[in-house]
């Protein structure tokens, strides 16, 4: 087992799991997690007695993207976490074995990104992907955009992402980005049991499974992936940002009061 402070690796039986670990922060991905998740990634995509992996993460909430406590203060730097944040999702989908998501809670930002890279969506019935980035006055990062219309249809891309609305578990099953909601109780026994499904079955066909269906939406990835980050960069220095990030931190300091 490989032990970060706030990501875990444990593999057992050919099965790799990474757990994110902080949930006191609902999971949000500060630098230093970034850092040990990207890491784990890779080590989990060499590792040849890996053959299936399952994502999952401590707590009430599977991820809340970024940790906007050190948000960037340049252009460069909303670009650089982006970019950041697009290659992690980039190992999940270019990993050669099968990447299982286990979502519960909220998914929300990047966090929904970081989702929908798997390519299996287990969600808790109670959980929700949620993508509040224009109301923010930002574009969707972390492959949002190419992601869920990819997954989904352009159609369902830009209902939810114009509007920074989101998906509850059911709304997702839906839309067709997972066929497999189950009880918020047993996400964990459930999302293992698929794993070792998946253990059960010949490693060849699902690597040349995986890289089949792969091929057919990854082509123009690289191209998007790098539209957005300029996109977010320049999002990031309007007036609408601003004043966005103005009334979301005025609404934080009164819950305080």
């Amino acid at each position: 087992m490989q032990t970060t402070e706030k990501v875990r690796f444990e593999i057992s039986d050919g099965l790799g799991v990474i757990t994110l670990a902080r949930p006191d922060k609902l999971n949000a991905l500060d630098k230093d997690m970034r850092r040990e998740f990207g890491a784990i990634l890779a080590a989990a995509a060499e590792d040849a007695q890996i053959r299936v992996v399952l994502l999952r993460a401590d707590g009430r909430a599977f991820c809340t993207g970024a940790d906007m406590s050190a948000a960037p203060q340049s252009p460069l730097a909303w670009r650089e976490r982006v970019l950041l944040a697009q290659s992690h999702h980039m190992q999940i989908v270019r990993m050669q074995k099968p990447v299982i998501a286990a979502v519960q809670g909220i998914a929300l930002g990047g966090g929904a990104s970081l989702a929908l890279a798997a390519d299996i969506l287990v969600m808790a019935d109670d959980a929700k992907l949620i993508f509040p980035f224009t109301r923010l006055g930002l574009v969707p990062d972390g492959g949002a955009a190419a992601l869920l219309q990819a997954k989904s249809s352009p159609a369902i891309a830009l209902d939810v992402l114009l509007s920074g609305g989101e998906l509850t578990a059911h709304e997702a099953a839906a839309v067709g980005l997972t066929r497999r909601v189950v009880p918020a109780a047993s996400l964990d026994e459930d999302a293992l049991a698929l794993a070792r499904q998946l253990l059960e079955l010949p490693a060849e066909g699902l690597v040349l499974t995986k890289a089949l269906i792969s091929h057919g939406w990854t082509t123009n990835l690289p191209n998007a992936l790098a539209h957005e980050a300029d996109a977010l960069a320049l999002a990031a220095t309007t007036t609408g940002h601003r004043d966005a990030i103005a009334r979301l931190r005025g609404k934080i300091e009164l819950r305080k009061k």
